[in-house]
Order: C-alpha cells, then structure tokens, then sequence
C-alpha cells in the first residue's frame, strides 16, 4: 500500500478531499464500478495529483484503515516511554473509541469486495499495534512460528469483532467492546462455556 503521509497541511487536505470523494461514491456503487476519474471529478483535483497520493483507488480507500490505526497508536503510545506500563484493556477501549469516531467511513471501507486484502491490511496493523504494546510488557516470548499463529488469530477475530459492531449499528459502547476483546483475548471462551446436561446430548 502507498502511504504517502506527511505533515504538510496542503497534503493532508488533498488526502482528505480524495477520501471525502471516494466514501461519497461509495454510497451510490461498489468499489468496482468507480473511476479514478470520477474520483478526482468529485474531489476536484487533478488526475495526477491523486497518482502522487495513490497508486489506485483501492490503496485510496485502504487509507482510510492506515489513518485511523496511525491516529490509535498516537492515542495510546506517544509520550509514553520504555519504563511505563501500557494497559492491554486500555489500548483495546482506546481503538474502539477510534473506531466509533470513523464509523461512517469504516463501514464502506467494511463494504470492499476483496475481504482478503481487508484482513491483511488489519493484520499488517494490529501487528505493528502487537509490537509496539510488547515493548511496554515482560513476557516469555514465544516461538516465531506461533507468535506468527497467535498474530492470525488476534487480527483474523479484531476484524470479525469490529466488522459485527459495525453491522449491529455500534450497539455497545467502546469500553464494552474493549472489555469483551480483553476476556477473549485473556480467557478465551471460557466464559461462554454452559454445563451440558446428558439430555442435551
């Protein structure tokens, strides 16, 4: 994914524009039916100003995802240092709150018809997300191939998670979905688990 982020406020606004334009044709068609041209017709730039930015329409739209997980690492890491401790809970509920703060645009990044590519930009994310919180922590690392599992596993069900809120009009709060990811994440279904009775077998 191109990502050509910078500090400079005339970028930041054309990024916007471009995002601003492809979220309001994707109210009225799927990603496949839209034209970089009409991209560029909506937000009112140039053809090559929005090759300067993006390479195509899907890395335009994949961008929405880079902003919001860069935005929830500045939330929860900047100013923090080696020796202070970062809360697995509090990172969780901080990430939904981004989430709910981008809703409108997540559900039609959510809408993409190439969910494979979707999860793997999430994945590419929550693992920088994993790294970054492991500084934070002491923790017997596991082997390379498992953390490699474990990292599939977290991100692959975050994705599930995030996408249901989404469709389920965000009925939970944030620090609800934080808490419900924190037990999964540290208890795993154990706290479904009901006694089966023999008549039920």
């Amino acid at each position: 994914m191109t990502n050509k982020w910078s500090g400079n406020r005339s970028v930041r606004r054309t990024r916007k524009l471009l995002q601003t334009a492809m979220i309001e044709l994707l109210r009225k068609k799927p990603l496949s039916k839209i034209q970089i041209k009409e991209i560029v017709q909506v937000a009112d730039v140039s053809r090559p100003t929005f090759y300067n930015h993006f390479e195509t329409k899907e890395d335009l739209l994949f961008s929405h995802m880079d902003d919001l997980f860069e935005k929830i690492h500045k939330v929860v890491f900047d100013g923090v240092n080696e020796k202070d401790t970062v809360d697995l809970r509090m990172l969780l509920i901080s990430s939904y709150e981004q989430w709910l703060h981008h809703s409108e645009s997540l559900k039609w990044v959510m809408q993409v018809e190439n969910k494979d590519v979707l999860i793997e930009l999430s994945r590419t994310h929550i693992e920088g997300l994993i790294q970054e919180y492991e500084k934070y922590v002491s923790s017997n690392q596991s082997s390379v191939r498992n953390r490699e599992y474990a990292i599939s596993f977290i991100s692959g069900g975050t994705y599930m998670l995030l996408r249901d809120w989404l469709d389920r009009d965000m009925q939970e709060s944030p620090e609800q979905m934080g808490q419900l990811t924190y037990r999964l994440l540290t208890q795993g279904l154990t706290q479904f688990q009901v006694e089966i009775t023999h008549d039920d077998i």
